[in-house]
């Protein structure tokens, strides 16, 4: 069985981080990813990354940002901390060789991106996710650090008296390991291909949350979802960055009128601001033709490419439809601000953590800035964990309940042609919490999504599996996805269902408010006799 300090599961800008902030602090690091890293939800980051380096700008300003599109549910000094350690990993990444933009004077250039009132978001053109994640991959190659890649985590333990160990499917093999660790940092992504359309990349499952969840972790804010406001809406929900909008483009009816006056707003007030629109004109556009001359291919050359090649439309001769769609979970697995969990031994950084700095929104330009430091210090934090740690065998009977478990699965008769299969249970949950807990929710439609999910795991539980292999078996992995979706499913709409008020990314129609005296408060979600149960607890000043 493989052994290592620190393992880390998920290949993305958060997950490279941490590996190799364990590594230089000593551990013996291995990273488990489903996908090629270069493969992972980070690339889609397209805007930028935040930093408060303007000569107009500082860490109270930034803060202050952070705070105000939060709306009431940040924690103060996790914020505080968050922005005082950004320049470092904005500087680290150009040492790095991050082919960042500049301005005349040959600094770093900054675009107004989002809610910021301030211009300090570092870019790369359109492109700013997928840069950073080819150069921290080169980093993390470059530290030599085992990887396993194309290796589907089946189940985690952690927690009562042993080391935490997850069952690995290899899919190159077919086989399946137990390997150990003496802290394990979970950097899974997170979970928004829970709705359709969304931005997010196919393995965006919340596996990451399941297992944590399955294995006694606390859950935070899950109710709090964010929808990107400017998303192309037929095919594979192609998002168009908000720094059009700060470049100069413009939201308008199919006359050319606009729609939308105020747009440097929260992604949730603006998104919501677009579905309105929406409802009333029935079509909403994005005008990317008033960016001023010349900027339009000089700074969103990937942009006018995906909107060609997806949409069949010139950005520059013709406005572009666009709806709001899931984009980013918010809520995730409680953490503090080193990425400590509720479960002895387990980290999570990145978009599967929630230590209390986004609350109820995230501040535009900071997803990649976040997945760096989370990922830095549950990195340092878990190396310094294992180096206290004693090494606990893991139960090996683990391995054999997976193998008899996925077994189980294929069907051992002929299954009838009109049976459920996982794609058709995906898309039918997708378009329900689209639907039903999506930007507007109440109470009605929350509880009729708990019903229904209630209906779709009954199905779930019933679907056979008709290729035995486990050799690059998308049958199994996709089956697999589709238990933790459904879980979180329910996460969700609980969560959501408990906050009986409006806030951030959080909209009940029935509860138009937002409410200080009951609900400036996280929601927790944890498992209680084995189903889920939603508490509180206080923000942190």
């Amino acid at each position: 069985m493989p052994d290592f300090d620190v393992l880390v599961i998920g290949g993305g800008v958060a997950g490279l981080r941490a590996a190799i902030a364990a590594r230089q602090a000593g551990a013996s690091v291995a990273l488990i990813s489903k996908v090629h890293p270069l493969r992972t939800n980070s690339a889609v980051a397209a805007g930028g990354l935040n930093a408060p380096l303007g000569i107009d700008d500082s860490l109270a300003d930034y803060v202050r940002d952070i705070v105000e599109v939060a709306d009431g549910l940040a924690d103060v000094q996790i914020a505080q901390t968050f922005a005082a350690e950004a320049r470092d990993e904005i500087i680290w990444l150009d040492r790095m060789g991050v082919p960042f933009n500049r301005d005349s004077k040959g600094k770093l250039a900054l675009r107004a991106f989002g809610a910021n009132s301030r211009k300090r978001s570092c870019y790369v053109d359109d492109r700013t996710g997928h840069a950073i994640l080819q150069v921290v991959y080169e980093q993390f190659q470059r530290a030599r650090i085992p990887a396993f890649f194309d290796c589907f985590v089946t189940s985690l333990t952690a927690g009562n008296g042993t080391s935490p160990a997850v069952t690995v499917l290899a899919l190159r093999k077919g086989e399946l390991e137990l390997f150990g660790a003496r802290a394990m940092i979970l950097a899974t992504g997170g979970f928004t291909q829970l709705y359709a359309p969304s931005t997010a990349s196919l393995g965006t499952t919340g596996d990451g949350h399941t297992w944590a969840y399955l294995a006694g972790a606390r859950l935070m804010d899950m109710e709090m979802v964010q929808f990107h406001p400017t998303v192309f809406p037929g095919g594979p929900g192609l998002l168009i960055t908000e720094a059009a909008l700060t470049g100069g483009a413009e939201i308008v009816d199919q006359d050319g009128n606009l729609l939308i006056q105020q747009k440097v707003l929260p992604r949730e007030k603006l998104a919501s601001a677009v579905f309105q629109a929406a409802q009333k004109s029935g079509r909403v556009l994005l005008d990317l033709r008033r960016l001023a001359e010349g900027q339009l291919n000089a700074t969103l050359p990937q942009t006018c490419e995906l909107v060609q090649a997806v949409a069949a439309i010139d950005p520059s001769k013709e406005p572009i439809p666009i709806h709001p769609a899931a984009h980013r979970a918010i809520g995730g697995i409680e953490t503090d601000i080193n990425g400590r969990t509720s479960v002895s031994g387990l980290f999570a950084a990145g978009e599967c953590a929630c230590n209390g700095l986004n609350g109820a929104g995230r501040l535009a330009g900071n997803a990649l800035t976040e997945a760096l430091i989370s990922g830095r210090r549950a990195g340092e934090a878990a190396a310094l964990y294992a180096r206290s740690e004693h090494r606990r065998e893991p139960a090996r009977a683990q391995l054999a309940d997976e193998e008899r478990r996925l077994k189980s699965l294929v069907a051992t008769e002929k299954v009838r042609g009109d049976s459920d299969t996982t794609l058709k249970l995906h898309t039918e949950l997708a378009q329900l919490m689209d639907r039903n807990v999506g930007l507007a929710r109440d109470a009605s439609s929350l509880q009729s999504a708990l019903d229904h999910i209630s209906r779709l795991k009954e199905r779930y539980g019933r679907i056979r599996l008709h290729n035995a292999s486990l050799i690059y078996n998308s049958e199994l992995t996709s089956y697999l996805e589709l238990g933790s979706l459904l879980n979180i499913a329910e996460l969700v709409t609980k969560a959501a269902q408990a906050r009986t008020e409006s806030r951030g990314a959080h909209c009940r129609t029935d509860f138009p408010q937002r409410n200080d005296s009951q609900w400036n408060r996280h929601t927790i979600v944890s498992r209680v006799d084995g189903a889920p149960y939603v508490g509180t607890r206080s923000v942190q000043a």
